[in-house]
């Protein structure tokens, strides 16, 4: 096996696997699984814009009717669809399989399965919990960093109130009351 010597990581997310787990969904109406795996997609392309690696979602089509392999990339996230009769994990364990220009490859997924049979090495795995708790601490520490930096830009602009001394504020307050 060829020595991995790229300086990317990937990402590949089990996209039903990661919905059914983490949102507890199974039953699901085609629209609220539209909607959630839309979800899952806005998640993976801000997750992309947070982490240098690359991003690619599969998600099975083993029930559906389509023969082929669908394939698109919204923002530079990869979304796959597999063939008709073959699984997530099946067409994952392929794409592992050719991929030996990363660094590293990271498997989203809570099938115990899948999880022993992708693992070798440079693969690691991710669990849905702990992939979800990852993003969320990303946010989180946006959020933060955003919190600060406008409490930062307030300090250091001064409103158009803030900068008239109080016998011209008063006045203007009176002009404006009329």
């Amino acid at each position: 096996m060829k020595e991995n010597t790229g300086s990317k990581d990937l990402l590949i997310v089990d996209g039903y696997n990661f919905i059914f787990r983490f949102f507890k969904s199974e039953g699901l109406s085609n629209e609220s699984l539209s909607y959630l795996r839309e979800k899952l997609i806005e998640d993976l392309i801000w997750y992309k814009s947070q982490k240098d690696c690359d991003v690619t979602v599969v998600f099975d089509a083993r029930k559906g009717n389509k023969t082929g392999i669908t394939a698109q990339t919204i923002d530079e996230v990869k979304v796959i669809f597999s063939r008709r009769g073959r699984t997530a994990d099946d067409f994952i364990e392929g794409l592992i399989s050719k991929k030996s220009d990363y660094r590293r490859i990271f498997v989203v997924t809570s099938d115990y399965l899948q999880q022993k049979v992708i693992f070798r090495k440079d693969v690691y795995r991710k669990s849905t919990r702990e992939f979800n708790l990852e993003i969320k601490n990303y946010k989180d520490k946006v959020r933060e960093d955003i919190k600060k930096m406008k409490e930062g830009s307030e300090r250091a602009f001064f409103s158009f109130e803030r900068r008239l001394n109080s016998k011209v504020r008063k006045k203007l307050l009176e002009l404006r009351e009329k």
